[in-house]
C-alpha cells in the first residue's frame, strides 16, 4: 500500500466518520472461490458488532492479534494463508459489516465497482456475514464519482 492511501486509511479510521470496531486492513476475499494465491484485498473491513480496536498493524493495537502476518511472511506464511485459517475456526462467523475502499489522489469510479465486487467476495466466503456499509473514502471530490457511488448506495466521505 502506498504510504498516500496508508495515511488516508488511517486519516479516516481515526476520524469520527468512520464507523466504530474492530478494524481488519488488506483483508483478501474470494478465498473461497479462487486458486491458492488467487484473491482480491479489500482496503479495510470494520466488524460493527465489536468493541472499537485500532488495526493490527498499528503500534497503537491493543487487542488480540489474529491475522498480523508480519513475523510469519519469513517462514512463507502470507495474511491469506493466516484468513483462511480464521475462516475455518467459526470465530467470526456471524458479523455485521463494513466495508471501506481508500483512493487518494483523483476520485475514480473503478474504485467504487471494486468495492460492489468485493462485498460479493465477501459474502462468498463469510456466509454468515451481513455487509452493512460500502464506503469510499477519497481526499478528492469529483462529481460524477460521487453521484455514482451514491446511486449505488455506497457512502462517499471525503478526508483531508
Amino acid at each position: 500500500m502506498t504510504d498516500a492511501r496508508g495515511s488516508l486509511r488511517r486519516a479516516f479510521i481515526e476520524s469520527d466518520a468512520s464507523p466504530d470496531g474492530k478494524w481488519w486492513v488488506d483483508v483478501p476475499a474470494g478465498l473461497s472461490l479462487g486458486d491458492e494465491g488467487d484473491h482480491y484485498t479489500v482496503d479495510a473491513v470494520c466488524l460493527t458488532d465489536r468493541e472499537q480496536e485500532l488495526p493490527e498493524v498499528y503500534t497503537a493495537h491493543a487487542g488480540t492479534e489474529y491475522v498480523n502476518p508480519e513475523a510469519d511472511e519469513a517462514f512463507g506464511v502470507t495474511k491469506a494463508d493466516l484468513f483462511e485459517t480464521l475462516r475455518g475456526t467459526e470465530r467470526f462467523a456471524e458479523e455485521t459489516v463494513t466495508l471501506v475502499a481508500f483512493d487518494p489522489g483523483a476520485a475514480r469510479v473503478g474504485t467504487v465497482g471494486d468495492l460492489l465486487a468485493a462485498r460479493e467476495l465477501i459474502r462468498a466466503d463469510w456466509p454468515g456475514w451481513t455487509v452493512d456499509e460500502l464506503v469510499y473514502v477519497s481526499d478528492t471530490d469529483r462529481a460524477h464519482v460521487t453521484r455514482a457511488a451514491k446511486e449505488l448506495d455506497v457512502r462517499v466521505v471525503r478526508v483531508a
